[in-house]
C-alpha cells in the first residue's frame, strides 16, 4: 500500500594517466559523474496540494578534470 520513487542508479566513471618525468610523477585523471545522466527524482513534495510533486531532481552528467604532482 506504499507508493515509492524512482530507483536511483548513478554511474561514475574514471579515467587517468600517469606521466613519470625523472624522480617526478603525475596523475592526470577525468572523472565522468552520473555518466548514463538518470534523471531520478529524489525528494518528492508530500503536501496536499503539490503530493508527489518533484522537488530534488538527480544532477545531470557533468565532468571533473585533476591532476596530482608527486615530487
Amino acid at each position: 500500500g506504499a507508493l515509492y520513487g524512482d530507483r536511483v542508479n548513478q554511474v561514475d566513471f574514471r579515467v587517468g594517466k600517469i606521466f613519470k618525468f625523472g624522480p617526478r610523477r603525475t596523475a592526470v585523471n577525468l572523472d565522468v559523474y552520473n555518466a548514463l545522466n538518470s534523471s531520478a527524482v529524489l525528494t518528492e513534495s508530500t503536501a496536499y496540494g503539490t503530493y508527489r510533486v518533484p522537488q530534488i531532481v538527480m544532477v545531470g552528467r557533468f565532468v571533473k578534470i585533476s591532476a596530482q604532482l608527486d615530487f
